[in-house]
């Protein structure tokens, strides 16, 4: 009887307004041998008459409560943000090093600089027309919800208390980077500089893998195929680095 090898799962976290459905467009193209779980945030779907929470290192426990014993368990998996995401993404990182978890094969990060980069626009507090307009401007959302009064009135609290978790996000950084690849991927007409993208390389012991992709900020769905295929290939080259990485430390060692 041929034993059944274990899925390698992707844990994702959504950008600014988005639930665990956030995703739903890249789940037709993953493959068998991968599962994909979106996190889902408080205030909103399953865990709607939670309250919203406007501080992102809140949020960072919150979903580490949730995956924790998941990761716990053992196994390959790989962690997942888009814009926000990626923060979240990156401040669940610290806390899975802090607990001395099981570590993820790779973060793979989309639509943000490095988490040391603020923000510099704080459009959480802007007027509903200048608040909507930026939303417009960044692109993801359908024409539906932008023409709708009211899909807008049900999303803007969403939307304005994720944007103030990121604008007043305090960065802190670590003693040592982490020991895990990080693979970066920005839209080439998203307004995030170069030199901010590299920055990344901070935060990590290992080169980082950064393209440049044709899009807006949500680059994601316009190329949901190939964003999948990237995020395995991720999975393959992380496993060869850290594999290299052993190897070598082994001969120095000798």
């Amino acid at each position: 009887m041929i034993k059944q090898q274990n899925k390698v799962k992707i844990f994702a976290f959504p950008f600014a307004g988005g639930s665990k459905y956030s995703y739903r467009v890249l789940h037709d193209y993953v493959p068998a041998d991968f599962e994909w779980e979106t996190i889902e945030l408080p205030g909103r779907g399953s865990r709607m008459n939670e309250p919203l929470l406007s501080d992102l290192k809140e949020t960072a426990e919150d979903v580490f409560q949730q995956i924790r014993a998941k990761i716990n368990e053992g196994g390959e998996y790989i962690i997942y943000g888009h814009s926000m995401g990626a923060l979240l993404g990156y401040e669940l990182m610290k806390k899975i090093m802090e607990k001395g978890l099981n570590r993820p094969l790779c973060l793979f990060l989309t639509g943000r600089g490095a988490p040391s980069v603020g923000k510099e626009k704080k459009i959480s507090d802007y007027s509903r027309e200048a608040f909507w307009k930026e939303i417009h401007d960044l692109g993801g959302l359908p024409k539906e919800i932008l023409e709708n009064e009211e899909m807008k009135d049900f999303f803007e609290p969403f939307l304005r208390c994720d944007f103030k978790a990121v604008e007043n996000y305090q960065y802190e950084g670590m003693e040592k980077p982490f020991p895990v690849p990080l693979f970066i991927r920005t839209g080439s007409d998203e307004m995030i500089y170069g030199k901010d993208v590299m920055k990344w390389q901070e935060e990590t012991e290992y080169p980082i893998d950064l393209k440049v992709m044709p899009g807006d900020h949500f680059f994601i769905f316009q190329h949901p195929e190939y964003i999948i295929m990237q995020i395995v290939d991720a999975c393959k080259k992380a496993r060869a680095k850290q594999v290299n990485a052993m190897e070598t430390g082994i001969a120095r060692a000798v």
